[in-house]
């Protein structure tokens, strides 16, 4: 059934000339009726006047019939009024004059009244069905939007909370849209607890996308804390006797009316770019406030996902390798191959701008997968010159080691490079395991059923705990840049470093130090028994052909 979606300005306007139409029409069957004997000429037929009431009531009803599809609300109203008081006074008729022949035109009235009723009753479900998501009951997208145009014409302050699910993909991905369905209807019941009739108002926006709207002086801040530990606590799902946990990580974004816009579009494009503001900074803070700072930094990463999809097309991107040593002896391990970005007209893009922006979308595992391709294909020479003497380490997102897909890409381009998986190092980080633990724990296992060899970065982070890592076939733990800075200085980075360095040979790890770029930061590594440094303190990261002449120098002094 369509309805007429016209202007709300236009909508009236046609409404009141429907009405108008209408009434001159009742005028004129009355007319009629009250002159039945009349008769009208048409070449040689005569037709008396009381042919043309079916006429008038059909036209009648059919009027009623078009104001309740331009304005069902209203429309009903009127029909049920007019109709009603039309049957009403043809009934008046009928009991004065004792003619019957009204009871064509109450016949007529009835219909109208029972189509209108029907095409009404239609119009409203159709209406809700516009306006509620089919999965969770809630209100969306365009029902929210029509509450905020509402609460903006009656100049109500608000504020529009977003909430974002961080990793719905994963689960969808990795347990199926069954369980996603699950999981989202689950975020839906927990928000519809705390809706409040003129104060809280919430909606599905799309995808993994929530929204409420909170009136009056309510702190949006503790309310939305409070919605992001309700949806952060595990949601349980029972199948085939097995229970699923499934645990749901939650960011979260706030503008106000009239604050920081007065439109609907605006508001909800301030509250996501304010989500995609927490999404970036790494956990640091996973609620924000929108300010206009935010929007200059989101139209810049919108910008750099640009030109890293471009540079992915174009081949802008090259690796240069940064040397690892062994303390003792100077001994050169391998290299951790690290992603540059140089465009056309020379301007390099620092990694420490383009690399957080793509690991917040799906870009990053086409990154991942650039880098791992070159990597293997380039590093091949490096190993070849060192008899296979030699590691090379490549950086993998979290996203992607928790991939099911994962393996088989590693085996795929190993094969298609003839690069020994001895000599291959995957470098994750501890927040690896946040994203699927599950899966990422097998990866890593089925990685070093290969000979693959496993660096753990962040290590100390708290995203796994310590018995969870011991169990796992970890064979390279990595110290940050952080804690060597100062670690001349700073008797706790001293303490911690011994401590990490101390547990991961516990763990049957080696330990590795990067940042290194003193001399006195490598004599207290080395008094503290770090098995390998990296750092500007003995090289800097080398272009390919420079690499490529290390190793060979490495191989001639041995």
């Amino acid at each position: 059934m369509l309805r007429f979606h016209a202007g709300r300005k236009k909508r009236i306007v046609l409404i009141v000339i429907a009405v108008i139409l209408t009434m001159v029409l009742a005028l004129l069957s009355r007319y009629v009726e009250s002159h039945r004997d009349l008769q009208f000429g048409i070449g040689r037929i005569i037709l008396p006047a009381s042919s043309f009431l079916g006429v008038v009531q059909a036209m009648k009803g059919l009027l009623c019939i078009i104001i309740c599809v331009l304005d069902y609300k209203r429309g009903r109203i009127l029909t049920y009024v007019y109709m009603g008081c039309s049957i009403f006074f043809m009934l008046i008729g009928i009991i004065s004059k004792g003619e019957m022949s009204s009871l064509p035109g109450i016949y007529n009235s009835i219909i109208s009244i029972i189509s209108v009723a029907i095409i009404s009753t239609g119009l409203a479900k159709a209406d809700k069905r516009a306006v509620t998501d089919f999965l969770t009951g809630l209100k969306n997208r365009r029902g929210f939007s029509d509450l905020l145009e509402k609460a903006i014409r009656e100049k109500k302050p608000f504020h529009v909370v977003y909430f974002e699910i961080e990793n719905f993909r994963t689960i969808n991905d990795n347990l199926g849209h069954k369980y996603g369905d699950v999981a989202l209807k689950a975020v839906a019941e927990k928000l519809k607890e705390k809706e409040d009739d003129d104060k809280v108002y919430v909606s599905r926006i799309g995808g993994a996308e929530f929204a409420a709207v909170v009136f009056g002086k309510i702190d949006p801040k503790p309310f939305a804390e409070c919605i992001m530990e309700r949806i952060g606590t595990s949601v349980t799902n029972v199948d085939e006797g097995f229970d699923i946990n499934i645990a749901l990580s939650v960011y979260s974004g706030i503008s106000s009316f009239p604050k920081d816009a007065d439109n609907t579009d605006d508001l909800l494009k301030y509250a996501d770019i304010a989500v995609y503001n927490a999404r970036i900074q790494n956990n640091k803070e996973r609620i924000c406030f929108f300010n206009s700072d935010m929007k200059d930094r989101f139209f810049r990463q919108i910008e750099l996902e640009k030109i890293v999809k471009e540079s992915l097309a174009r081949d802008y991107f090259y690796l240069v390798y940064q040397p690892q040593f062994k303390i003792e002896g100077k001994k050169l391990r391998g290299f951790e191959t690290l992603l540059r970005l140089k465009q056309p007209d020379g301007t390099m893009v620092s990694p420490g701008e383009f690399i957080p922006v793509v690991e917040k979308s799906e870009l990053i595992l086409k990154v991942d997968s650039y880098v791992l391709r070159r990597a293997l294909k380039e590093a091949k020479n490096l190993v070849d010159s060192t008899d296979g003497d030699i590691v090379v380490s490549v950086n993998v997102s979290a996203k992607n080691i928790s991939s099911p897909g994962f393996v088989e890409e590693v085996k795929s381009v190993l094969a298609a490079t003839s690069f020994p998986p001895q000599c291959l190092e995957i470098e994750i980080t501890e927040y690896s395991f946040a994203e699927s633990r599950e899966i990422t724990i097998e990866n890593v296992k089925r990685l070093r059923e290969l000979g693959i060899q496993i660096a753990l970065d962040d290590f100390g982070t708290g995203y796994t705990s310590l018995s969870q890592v011991m169990h796992l076939p970890i064979s390279l733990l990595k110290i940050d840049k952080s804690l060597i800075d100062d670690i001349e200085n700073n008797k706790m980075n001293k303490e911690f470093v011994d401590a990490i360095i101390y547990m991961g040979h516990l763990m049957e790890c080696e330990v590795i130090s990067e940042g290194v770029e003193s001399n006195e930061q490598l004599k207290l590594l080395k008094d503290h028994e770090c098995d390998f440094v990296q750092g500007y303190v003995w090289s800097k990261p080398l272009e390919y052909d420079s690499a490529l002449e290390l190793c060979k120098n490495q191989t001639a002094m041995a």
